[in-house]
């Protein structure tokens, strides 16, 4: 049995293959235009800003959340709970696959520019994670939740989402999964859009509280996306200059700044560079 077919209310009637074709663009084109500013040094609050809102407003509002991470997922754990065959999901297989190699290669590229609900979170973060520190000590109103802590949800979280699949037949990801409730701009009487709409409420809501709350604790891509990172091949690090002074580690809101850290959860928010008295963090593409 299964709590929801693949008939649930789509934008379009091929959705899963636009989104395919649709997330890989946005990938490539992310990769390449951000990874030339990470690496310039020309990232500025203000140009992250613009990314932010182009990719929220477009693959959020304009294309009601494409691109969709969770698309392979649902198709997935879908066909795990009706006992289907998973060959004809080799393409959605294939396109995730590729994003978790963009993991290896850069860490967090994709989860910090290219998918909507993540720049939502990231425009929404800024109200209570400043990017100055005397802002941030003087702001009562977030809350830190630790790396550990929120692995530990995620992979426990995603845990269930298979144990449903595999041993009762059920697949509850399209139900409560927020990226469909954008769905409900274009359909606002809809019954099966309200609880995924509930959901990106709370994640709406959460976020001006926790950073990125979707992302590191109950996104599946986010999950193995995390894993990946830190094996990235490029990421931050410090030059000479470092004075050790704690800034970077003060102000990340996913304490990934420190020397030691893999920076697997690390979605080049930039807020380590602006803190910086003596501009000592750049993006190494030759670290290991």
């Amino acid at each position: 049995m299964s709590v929801i077919q693949h008939g649930t209310p789509l934008p379009f009637d091929t959705y899963g293959a636009i989104s395919g074709v649709f997330m890989l663009f946005m990938w490539i084109m992310t990769y390449l235009f951000c990874i030339i500013l990470l690496e310039g040094r020309l990232m500025s609050r203000k140009t992250a800003t613009v990314i932010y809102l182009i990719t929220f407003l477009m693959g959020g509002i304009l294309f009601v959340a494409i691109p969709n991470t969770l698309v392979p997922f649902r198709e997935v754990l879908g066909a795990i709970a009706q006992r289907e065959d998973l060959w004809y999901l080799l393409p959605a297989i294939l396109v995730v696959t590729i994003l978790f190699g963009s993991s290896i290669l850069v860490g967090r590229v994709f989860c910090g520019y290219a998918c909507p609900l993540g720049t939502f979170q990231e425009l929404l973060s800024g109200f209570n994670f400043k990017y100055d520190i005397k802002q941030q000590r003087a702001n009562k109103y977030h809350i830190n939740i630790s790396r550990k802590f929120t692995s530990k949800i995620r992979w426990f979280f995603l845990g269930i989402l298979f144990f449903l699949a595999i041993v009762i037949g059920i697949s509850i990801l399209p139900v409560i999964d927020p990226f469909t409730g954008f769905s409900i701009l274009r359909s606002p009487f809809d019954k099966a859009l309200w609880i995924p709409f509930l959901i990106l409420l709370a994640v709406i809501i959460s976020s001006f509280f926790f950073y990125r709350p979707y992302c590191r604790i109950l996104c599946p891509f986010g999950a193995f996306s995390a894993f990946c990172g830190q094996y990235a091949q490029s990421k931050y690090q410090r030059t000479e200059n470092c004075t050790e002074c704690g800034l970077c580690e003060e102000i990340c809101p996913t304490q990934e700044a420190g020397v030691e850290n893999n920076k697997g959860e690390c979605y080049y928010c930039n807020r380590c560079i602006e803190v910086c008295p003596e501009d000592a963090i750049i993006l190494n593409l030759d670290s290991e």
